[in-house]
């Protein structure tokens, strides 16, 4: 499965929002509630565990996943980091 899949079936999996139904890549997440602050943090803790990346949550803004296309390009970056 590749890392768009994984990232949009958790999404949709854990915060069950219509919105997610039609998950697009610029979908708001966070600036729109549909993920709160905690969700954020169970999302990094996700990213972390399946993608074995780490994300200094006091270098990234928590706009950084307000949508799915940021969140792959966040997730890109620290791979190629890695």
């Amino acid at each position: 499965m590749d890392q768009t899949t994984l990232i949009r079936d958790f999404l949709q999996r854990r915060f069950r929002s219509p919105q997610l139904a039609t998950l697009q890549p610029d979908t708001k997440l966070f600036s729109t509630g549909i993920v709160d602050s905690f969700g954020v943090l169970e999302l990094i803790a996700f990213l972390e565990d399946t993608f074995h990346i780490v994300i200094d949550t006091a270098t990234h803004d928590l706009l950084e996943f307000d949508t799915l296309e940021q969140i792959e390009q966040l997730v890109s970056r620290q791979r190629e980091g890695a």
